[in-house]
């Protein structure tokens, strides 16, 4: 073996070794890079008007309770596809009228309190998909959001004596009412009928004088009660909160 032969093969395989671990160590043009923050584009929603209010069927009770106009306000996440949704549901309180027994009247404040965003999905369509023409505009989406919110009582008053539920009295776990819709996102729009049907949980925290939590959860509680209003669309994308 000549002289060169062998230096030269020593200096081969280091070099190798080099350009080899260096080839680990340099990113790969297929890595994957992080992504983008996803589009979020904001909208506005006021829930409920003159023609459909928003109207909540107490099925135990046989009876409605009709709250002022609300907010459904929040984000989508494009305009493409079906995307994320998240939002704020705002409604405000409302006092409510019922016959308790069938006999009884009573009546009581109503708050809706949320747990959280409501969140979901919409599938995007434009206005050359036959979907959108049931909305009479250019841009709509399917949309399927869940809200989480307790329902709180208070003011209760039964055949005109006050009954005393105490300042907590609310739901022990939050109502789970899903709406799914096709609604316009683009203006002007006409308003959407929405509608959902949803179980009322048990009552708890309702503590006056007495616990009457368990009298509140057997008047109350149940599933079967429905929840309907008119939605519009008041902004998108452009002249919405930030």
């Amino acid at each position: 073996m000549s002289v060169l032969t062998r230096f030269s093969l020593p200096l081969v395989l280091v070099l190798t070794a080099f350009s080899l671990g260096a080839a680990e160590a340099a990113p790969s043009e297929t890595t994957a890079q992080p992504q983008a923050a996803a589009t979020q584009i904001p909208f506005g929603f006021t829930l409920g008007d003159a023609q459909q209010p928003i109207t909540s069927h107490v099925a135990k009770l046989g009876s409605d309770i009709v709250f002022p106009p609300g907010t459904f306000d929040g984000f989508l996440g494009g305009l493409t596809s079906t995307v994320p949704i998240t939002g704020q549901l705002k409604i405000p309180p409302a006092d409510g009228y019922f016959v308790a027994f069938r006999f009884m009247a009573t009546t009581g404040r109503v708050e809706i309190i949320p747990d959280g965003d409501a969140t979901g999905t919409a599938t995007v369509h434009t206005g050359k998909d036959k979907d959108c023409k049931a909305t009479q505009t250019n841009i709509c989406a399917d949309t399927d959001v869940t809200a989480k919110v307790f329902i709180k009582l208070s003011d209760v008053k039964v055949d005109g004596r006050t009954l005393d539920v105490g300042p907590d009295c609310r739901t022990a776990q939050p109502a789970v009412v899903t709406i799914k819709a096709l609604v316009p996102i683009s203006l002007p729009a006409p308003p959407v009928k929405v509608s959902s049907t949803f179980s009322t949980p048990p009552f708890a925290g309702c503590v006056g004088h007495e616990d009457v939590s368990r009298l509140l959860t057997g008047l109350v509680s149940g599933p079967g009660n429905t929840f309907v209003a008119n939605l519009t669309l008041r902004c998108f994308s452009t002249g919405c909160k930030a």
